[in-house]
């Protein structure tokens, strides 16, 4: 499934038909997003989630200016059901301008890692967390892991519109241009009106 825009929702089933096997661990579901991905964190606040997010937290940058450096999130989850949906806001930064008749850019998104994160009883587990993702304070008390194979997520990309190089050039004319008639237009008012309060100060002594 691809999404088009800039906002979405990233959702992701999990199937836990032994959950009780794992009463006193904690489920996780974690997330790498390209530099494209905006993660706003007071959005996740306010839909209750219990995360931790490590990357850029710039939300105005566009594509350009940020490093492309993977953004990591990490989601805790109540397993209270036999189907776990987790679902995430998204939004995709302006990307960089590109030549052609109506450009786009294609960002493809990972499909998360949902794991069980146990304590060291659990000798049992082997798995192991993507070697490349940081270190993350949820994880602390947790010691063996196990990785669950049977998930699902969607979108598993986006399609946005991209500027054209071959415009930038008018563009930035044009914004000039606009620019410099606003800063006319002001300054005549402000002209305009100095002059009638010079000339009202006179008759009012």
């Amino acid at each position: 499934m691809q999404a088009k825009g800039f906002h979405t929702t990233f959702s992701t089933n999990i199937p836990l038909h032994a959950r009780h096997e794992y009463a006193a661990c904690s489920l996780f579901v974690l997330h790498e997003f390209p530099a494209d991905i905006i993660i706003d964190s007071f959005e996740l606040d306010d839909h209750g989630l219990c995360f931790q997010f490590v990357g850029n937290t710039n939300l105005e940058l566009p594509t350009s200016g940020v490093a492309n450096e993977s953004g990591w999130l990490l989601v805790a989850v109540k397993p209270e059901t036999d189907l776990v949906v987790v679902d995430v806001p998204l939004h995709v930064r302006y990307g960089v301008p590109r030549e052609g008749h109506n450009p786009r850019h294609t960002i493809q998104l990972p499909p998360p890692t949902c794991f069980w994160a146990c304590p060291s009883s659990y000798r049992s587990l082997y798995s192991a967390l993507p070697f490349q993702s940081p270190k993350f304070h949820l994880l602390n008390s947790s010691a063996q892991f196990e990785i669950l194979q049977h998930t699902t997520s969607s979108p598993l990309s986006f399609d946005i519109p991209v500027g054209n190089i071959n415009h930038i050039l008018y563009i930035e004319l044009c914004t000039v241009t606009i620019t410099l008639l606003a800063f006319v237009y002001i300054a005549q008012h402000c002209w305009t009106i100095s002059k009638t309060l010079y000339s009202a100060h006179p008759k009012m002594q």
